[in-house]
């Protein structure tokens, strides 16, 4: 039978592994923690530059769309305008203008009505922006004359009758839808 000095020895040979252990378990944990709040840290500061970079991206974007209607706007105050500025009438949506080209003309000399007067759709699109598939549409319209003129009238008793005035087909083209 092992002597109680035996014992006691292996208690201390326990009791030294089971503090070792637990050592070692806690130094594990503070290194894991530590890694965790390295990774939290990682990510906020990741956070940090995405919030960064998208607040800057939106008043890019924003200075952009502004600097673009601002150039809508102005349009036909700046040089190589082709219309009078007083023949377009500003819509902003779906497209930017609709010119009467010549109706000034034709305002001011009210004696001749041999004026020819154009209709323009006009669209102002800055640097390399493109048509909208909704403003590719318009233009697909007015190529396939499907654009006409009409006058809705109002009778007294409030019913609404119409006349439509369409374009005059080439010789040899099919019906207008």
């Amino acid at each position: 039978m092992p002597g109680s000095s035996d014992v006691l020895i292996l208690l201390g040979l326990v009791a030294a592994v089971a503090l070792l252990a637990l050592v070692m378990v806690v130094f594990l944990w503070l290194a894991d923690r530590r890694r965790g709040q390295a990774r939290i840290e990682q990510l906020l500061q990741y956070q940090e530059r995405n919030i960064t970079d998208a607040r800057r991206e939106s008043v890019q974007r924003s200075r952009s769309s502004l600097k673009g209607q601002i150039a809508e706007q102005m349009a036909p105050l700046l040089p190589g305008f082709r219309y009078a500025p007083a023949d377009a009438r500003f819509l902003g949506d779906p497209i930017d203008y609709v010119v009467f080209n010549g109706y000034t003309g034709l305002r001011d000399d009210r004696t001749s009505a041999t004026t020819e007067l154009d209709i323009v759709l006009l669209e102002v699109k800055q640097g390399a922006s493109t048509l909208s598939p909704f403003q590719r549409a318009i233009a697909k319209s007015v190529q396939e004359g499907r654009v006409r003129f009409e006058i809705l009238r109002i009778s007294e008793d409030g019913v609404l009758s119409s006349e439509t005035w369409r374009p005059r087909r080439a010789a040899g083209s099919g019906p207008l839808p």
